[in-house]
């Protein structure tokens, strides 16, 4: 009944992940270059002072991220774990909550924001008013306040969708937003010559068709997620923004370290260092979508797997997402340092004096990449697992205690060595991080009893079907379930499997996976996952049953589950059959 380890990651684990990974990929990797296109077309058409309106601009970015994705990310983890354990009306709930908390408060600060335009530039550093820095920061931040609620609306839209077992579409919507970003951020800087604002428009009018491309998700009813209006719960949206907080705090310490940064390299190299540092944010911003591909990849599974219990299969999500951040790693770092000249002529600088400093800089940002991984996917695997202490522990350190901390202390010496704040704060809160797991006795944080969950793994080509019903049951009595729940669990492994087995699988080699978790009530959950064609065994028709033809007769087992089940919940997610049974 058993097969190997490492059966069991090719078959549910390694080909989900790529199945959330490679689109999320094109998706997040769209967005940073949408953010390129910015910072590339606007520094050849308007110069370092462009570039430098864009880095002066950032915060505002920042303060709407952490809102929406905190929000959405949180969201869509509760979302999957409330999908794992069957509760599909919650799911939509806190999508309800989301989406109306997200909206409501971008209005709100898009208002106060426009109301008090002059101190909110004199606040992020513009400079003097009427200079043609400040016209040009005047310029970008109006066009990014007015089209907030656009913007900004595009993460409950993409996390939600993706989640509800529909990553390409997600995906396509996202890459789609980002290629009409590039094209028109052309159109509108390049041709039209409207300078900073015309980057912050296209950016709108792609996340405007994103938004529409991604409601087709609801039209076609094909995932869980619908549009609702139940009762406004502000507990589940303070849960949520709890929750994703830990992965979008970096924004508000970005927000924050980059008015520290941009006020440091003023007064040490003026403009220029403002401009290269804004070329270094956005460089990173590839390197961060990477990972945050990653993310959406590890987070749905992990969560999925904790909510079964199924601590073999989180494990197994952990090691590839290890694999894929270190390629990614080696292959980004050994680029940017072979080539930085080119990725300076790219952004637009041109002297001897900016390519030089982009140079030193470039290069020395590329030693913090391979570090940089470890520490996302980390942090992205500890909220998933719903440790926000530890996952915002370690961005806290590394996006702002030693940015902060490394780049006051760096300045003093000078633009060259300003730079190696990014590897020297990767590798202190990595150091930080080995000293708190070791206290805590844990990497993974995985390490407890496992002895009350069962699992089993059957091949469809020997599965023994008797000698899972025996092990089940004794497996109930020995965790003192009464006789008529380890006779009706032992039974619906037996006859649900049973109905897989002879009715959804159209190949040879078919699994099945599955895992019993008792809870506080008496009651248990069994979780199977299968890798046979769709196929919801409770939609059987029990009605045309006949012992005398001998018709039906295997749909006699999940009528009576059906009967005797408290709940039952079926939906197919990353390319499989998942099923919830509580008895």
């Amino acid at each position: 009944m058993e097969i190997k380890q490492s059966a069991r990651e090719n078959i549910f684990v390694r080909k989900s992940f790529y199945s959330f990974f490679l689109p999320s990929l094109f998706s997040c990797l769209g967005i940073a270059i949408g953010g390129l296109a910015d910072c590339v077309f606007v520094g050849n058409t308007v110069g370092p002072v462009g570039l430098t309106a864009i880095s002066i601009g950032q915060p505002v970015y920042m303060l709407f991220n952490t809102i929406s994705y905190s929000l959405s990310i949180g969201g869509s983890i509760h979302y999957a774990n409330a999908l794992s354990e069957g509760r599909e009306a919650d799911g939509n709930r806190i999508f309800a909550n989301v989406l109306r908390t997200d909206l409501f408060l971008n209005l709100g600060l898009c208002i106060l924001g426009l109301l008090f335009l002059p101190q909110v530039l004199t606040f992020l550093g513009a400079g003097t008013p009427g200079t043609e820095v400040w016209d040009n920061c005047e310029a970008l931040v109006r066009a990014q306040l007015t089209l907030v609620p656009v913007m900004f609306c595009q993460g409950p839209f993409y996390y939600f969708v993706n989640c509800d077992n529909n990553p390409k579409l997600a995906a396509t919507a996202l890459v789609t937003s980002n290629t009409l970003d590039i094209i028109f951020n052309y159109v509108f800087v390049v041709l039209l010559d409207m300078g900073v604002a015309g980057s912050v428009y296209s950016t709108g009018l792609g996340a405007a068709v994103m938004i529409l491309i991604s409601m087709s998700h609801f039209f076609c009813k094909k995932g869980c997620l619908r549009f609702s209006w139940p009762k406004y719960q502000l507990s589940s949206a303070i849960q949520s923004f709890r929750t994703g907080f830990a992965t979008s705090v970096q924004y508000i310490y970005q927000f924050i370290t980059i008015l520290v940064c941009n006020r440091l390299l003023m007064s040490i190299s003026g403009e220029l260092g403002v401009a290269v540092f804004g070329i270094v944010f956005n460089v990173a911003l590839v390197a961060a979508s990477v990972y945050d591909a990653i993310s959406m990849a590890l987070q749905p599974m992990v969560s999925t797997f904790h909510g079964e219990c199924n601590k073999s299969n989180i494990h197994c999500t952990l090691r590839q997402a290890f694999k894929v951040s270190l390629v990614v790693s080696v292959l980004l770092a050994a680029l940017l340092t072979s080539i930085p000249q080119w990725v300076c002529f790219a952004f637009g600088l041109r002297t001897a004096e900016e390519m030089a400093m982009g140079i030193v800089a470039i290069r020395v940002y590329a030693l913090c990449v391979l570090p940089s991984g470890i520490n996302m996917v980390l942090t992205y695997y500890y909220q998933a697992l719903g440790k926000e202490f530890t996952s915002y522990l370690l961005f806290t350190l590394r996006s702002c205690v030693f940015f902060l901390l490394f780049s006051i202390l760096f300045s003093r010496g000078g633009t060259d060595l300003f730079w190696w704040t990014y590897p020297a704060m990767e590798l202190a809160s990595l150091v930080v991080l080995c000293l708190y797991n070791h206290k805590k006795g844990s990497w993974t944080y995985l390490d407890e009893d496992e002895s009350k969950v069962f699992s089993a793994f059957l091949d469809s080509r020997n599965a023994d079907l008797g000698a899972v019903e025996q092990e089940v049951s004794a497996y109930l009595e020995g965790i003192d379930a009464n006789p008529t729940q380890t006779y009706f669990a032992a039974i619906a492994v037996e006859e649900v499997c049973g109905v897989i087995l002879g009715r959804a699988f159209s190949v040879n080699e078919g699994y099945i996976q599955f895992t019993i978790v008792p809870h506080e009530d008496g009651t248990v959950t069994i979780h199977l996952r299968d890798n046979a064609r769709e196929f919801n065994p409770f939609e059987m028709n029990t009605d045309e049953i006949s012992l005398e033809e001998g018709t039906g007769l295997d749909a006699i087992g999940v009528k009576m589950i059906k009967s005797k089940a408290k709940e039952f919940f079926y939906r197919r997610y990353a390319g499989f059959n998942t099923l919830v049974v509580r008895v």
